[in-house]
């Protein structure tokens, strides 16, 4: 009897990994039934499934997602976006780079699927109107995401359980993860470059090209002036983040 009751716990995790990696029902709901064949078998009790969820990471994540999303409504990813296009003057290494900068950079203190919804549509636009494979950009950021949110306490899911688990501190994943994100943050950049190099070459040799880029900007700018701007949200949404940041770093003083 004890043999078998231990093999229910490898039983319901395949079949809840098997559904989540194939879809076939929602995600959460398959976690949760997973936990409740295990309750219902006598396998975890009531008691120690509720003390095995980590509360403090799921109130921080919900935190973050809120204001992130804040953000989002108040147009201001939006702005950025056209701004770095805009920029960028359809220069395809200006677009990997600089892109691939904010995205590093949102990824370590936002919401990394967040970031990339946000960065994929003005890439996508941009790329193929300049009759590029928008591919290699799109999964440059994906990489470069996961990548930057690896720098900070907040920038994983993963981070922030490591974090509450082991006690690190938000100071001490900058000070021991930082340094060593930078240069791999380089030498991924350098790599998606260096495989792609042909694709990525200038486009001022053209005057066609540099004419079709002027009308894409043009054109990116018409669509997207659209996009609702609430520069109080904006204030106090953007306010909230800093404050939430400055929190993190004097959290050995505020505790």
């Amino acid at each position: 009897m004890e043999h078998s009751s231990a093999f229910i716990p490898i039983i319901v995790f395949l079949v809840v990994y098997i559904a989540i990696t194939f879809e076939l029902v929602n995600k959460a709901a398959a976690a949760l039934a997973g936990v409740g064949v295990l309750v219902v078998s006598h396998v975890l009790t009531e008691h120690q499934a509720v003390e095995f969820i980590d509360f403090e990471t799921l109130m921080l994540l919900t935190g973050m997602m809120i204001l992130v999303n804040l953000i989002k409504q108040s147009g201001f990813f939006t702005i950025i976006s056209v701004r770095i296009a805009e920029f960028t003057k359809g220069n395809p290494v200006k677009i990997l780079c600089l892109f691939s900068v904010v995205t590093a950079l949102m990824s370590a203190f936002l919401d990394n699927v967040t970031t990339v919804l946000i960065v994929i549509p003005i890439i996508i636009e941009l790329t193929r109107g300049m009759g590029l494979n928008p591919k290699n950009y799109v999964l440059s950021q994906a990489i470069i995401s996961n990548v930057g949110g690896a720098a900070t306490l907040i920038g994983d899911p993963p981070n922030v359980i490591i974090g509450s688990k082991v006690g690190l501190s938000f100071n001490q994943f900058i000070v021991n993860l930082t340094p060593v994100i930078i240069p791999i943050f380089i030498i991924v950049l350098g790599y998606i470059w260096y495989i792609n190099r042909v694709e990525f070459k200038p486009i001022n040799t053209s005057m066609v090209k540099l004419v079709s880029v002027e009308l894409l900007l043009e054109k990116i700018r018409f669509e997207f002036s659209n996009v609702r701007v609430d520069q109080n949200l904006m204030i106090k949404s953007i306010a909230c983040l800093m404050l939430a940041i400055l929190l993190f770093i004097t959290q050995t003083l505020t505790g």
